[in-house]
């Protein structure tokens, strides 16, 4: 899983390699807290972990901008100090927040978490994005039997029929057939 730390302390970067290493895993990049959205952004991260605070900034805004414009899970250490008040300005985002002072098994489990819910929803967003592509197939389709029961007098099954049989003769989708039908019919 792509990675990126995002932290400003050489110590807590040794840290948080070895959990990383713990929880397997190994394609780590680091950035030095300072502008990590820019360094970031555009990457493919697929895991940010972040150690609170960034160079210049606490990190809050950049943590909510990620949640905002990435599909990458987030886990964040916080100082122990300032936990409550972080996890209530986070609350709702998706994001993992840890006291940096947490045990290594507890931050372990929590990111191995982390990445089973990004393969989790990567797998579902690969489902969705196929409805989403079935769906619009079907509605073409549907419209240009309408077409075809409007224009040629077919009934839905002949119509039907006539689109399959169209696709099978020209070795191509019944969508990509549906779609020549609309062209051909709509005024």
């Amino acid at each position: 899983m792509k990675t990126v730390v995002i932290c400003t302390s050489s110590d807590a970067l040794a840290g948080v390699k070895r959990m990383l290493e713990a929880a397997g895993i190994t394609d780590v990049t680091r950035c030095d807290g300072t502008d990590p959205r820019s360094f970031c952004m555009d990457k493919g991260y697929e895991l940010i972990v972040s150690v609170l605070p960034f160079a210049g900034e606490l990190g809050l805004n950049t943590i909510a901008y990620f949640c905002a414009n990435t599909s990458a899970e987030q886990v964040a250490f916080v100082p122990s100090k300032i936990y409550d008040e972080v996890s209530s300005k986070l609350n709702g985002l998706n994001v993992s927040l840890l006291p940096k002072n947490v045990p290594m098994s507890i931050a372990v489990n929590v990111i191995r978490k982390a990445v089973s819910v990004k393969q989790s929803m990567d797998m579902i967003r690969g489902e969705n994005d196929g409805l989403r592509r079935r769906a619009e197939a079907d509605r073409l389709i549907y419209r240009a039997k309408c077409m075809l029961i409007e224009y040629l007098n077919m009934t839905e099954e002949e119509a039907h029929r006539y689109l399959q049989k169209r696709a099978m003769d020209r070795h191509s989708p019944m969508e990509e057939q549906a779609l020549e039908i609309l062209k051909t019919y709509q005024r």
